[in-house]
């Protein structure tokens, strides 16, 4: 008697990974689960806290969010630390070694999975979470200083940002009622542009796609101030890395 039911070896049933002892199998048992490779993205880049996850990655529910923590924690990846609003997560040992992956997936994707900068991939609110992070005012001294960016094609309610920058760097989503030392204005498209690397802001200052108001002493330092997402300095890397004289190259 014929069967088609396959290999005896193969298992039909419902299981919840990939059922193989295989570390590349066990990894991505934990790193392909949805949104787990942007929370460790948010933790490596200095979030700790439940709602600075968040605001890292907006389009999570709360309710899974703090499953897909629960995961990590049970996986040895993120400590739990306190509890209520005082409770903070913190990448171990081994989270921390996830670096390297996390920051290849970034590279790897910025060579080649680009963004289109489609409507539903821009996200101001994001952009200038991710901008608050990176953003290196060099030359101040002991000085505050405020930044008002305004979006000038921004969705309602999200078209003007500050950030104070004192001993740390504050977003503020509403008006924190100081003098604004420093205004910037663009579109969202341009803004992202500028950060992801496409183009230079001072060449975007010149075709008038960005304009700046405030003191020379700041308006010529903030273009070397934002600069572009880290994550270009790698590719940098990996593509002279396997570019030879004939062209691009595999490994070997």
């Amino acid at each position: 008697m014929c069967s088609d039911a396959g290999p005896p070896w193969v298992y039909r049933g419902h299981m919840s990974g990939y059922g193989q002892f295989c570390p590349v199998a066990k990894t991505a048992e934990l790193l392909c689960e949805r949104w787990a490779p942007l929370i460790l993205r948010e933790l490596m880049g200095g979030s700790c806290r439940f709602g600075e996850i968040q605001r890292g990655v907006p389009l999570i529910s709360p309710s899974l969010l703090s499953k897909r923590l629960h995961q990590l924690v049970s996986a040895g990846v993120v400590e739990h630390h306190g509890a209520g609003r005082d409770s903070t997560y913190t990448l171990t040992t081994s989270g921390w070694e996830l670096h390297p992956v996390i920051e290849a997936m970034g590279i790897w994707g910025q060579r080649w999975a680009r963004s289109r900068y489609t409507p539903d991939e821009l996200d101001p609110s994001f952009l200038m979470w991710d901008i608050r992070r990176m953003l290196r005012p060099a030359g101040l001294a002991d000085r505050r200083i405020v930044i008002e960016m305004w979006i000038r094609d921004g969705p309602p309610r999200r078209t003007t940002y500050w950030m104070v920058v004192d001993d740390a760097i504050d977003l503020c989503l509403v008006d924190p009622g100081l003098e604004v030392d420093l205004r910037v204005n663009s579109d969202l498209r341009t803004l992202t542009r500028i950060w992801m690397g496409d183009t230079v802001m001072r060449d975007e200052i010149g075709d008038g796609r960005v304009e700046l108001w405030g003191p020379p002493e700041l308006t010529e330092r903030f273009p070397a101030w934002l600069g572009c997402h880290p994550i270009l300095g790698g590719v940098r890397e990996a593509e002279s890395s396997v570019r030879g004289d004939d062209g691009p190259r595999g490994p070997g």
